[in-house]
């Protein structure tokens, strides 16, 4: 008697020889999720599935998941690294209020839990390095800034003295 093989395709490419259950797949390949039963009443949950959001340090945000406002805003954003800067720096205030805010409520839960909180607490640390980075960035940013505006004057100033130069000799 010959066993049937799952035959899904592999990482590399090649067809799974291990024995398949009744749906036709093995225990790794257990076929594809036919999602939801009641598709009705969980569509609105799936869009963008955000429901293991917990504190949006990690959120991915893809075009066609934006709102249109937030399409509107994607094209306001400046290319200038001195904004882009400022503007990060201002999320990151904004995010961490909110981490704060999911703190807060779930410490006013009859039962808080204390590993959401943890977690919480961990991605707020993370956004605060990536707040001190910015702080950082900011200041080369600043520096290279003053080395060119240096440099601008230095030759404005050369080609004030090759003009007085030339107008003496006249």
């Amino acid at each position: 008697m010959e066993k049937s093989q799952c035959g899904a395709k592999t990482r590399n490419g090649e067809r799974c020889k291990k024995a398949a259950l009744v749906n036709g797949r093995c225990r790794f390949h257990g076929g594809k999720s036919t999602g939801p039963k009641d598709k009705a009443k969980h569509s609105e949950s799936l869009k963008g599935n955000k429901n293991a959001l917990k504190h949006g340090l990690y959120e991915t945000i893809w075009m066609d998941t934006l709102t249109e406002e937030e399409r509107d805003l994607y094209h306001q954003v400046s290319n200038d690294p001195n904004v882009q800067v400022d503007s990060e720096y201002r999320l990151s205030e904004l995010r961490l209020r909110r981490m704060l805010q999911r703190i807060q409520q779930e410490e006013q839960k009859d039962k808080p839990d204390p590993a959401e909180i943890r977690a919480i607490e961990d991605a707020i640390t993370k956004v605060q390095m990536n707040v001190a980075a910015l702080i950082r960035e900011n200041g080369k940013l600043r520096d290279m800034q003053k080395q060119k505006s240096e440099g601008s004057l230095d030759q404005l100033v050369e080609i004030l003295e090759r003009a007085r130069k030339e107008r003496q000799r006249e």
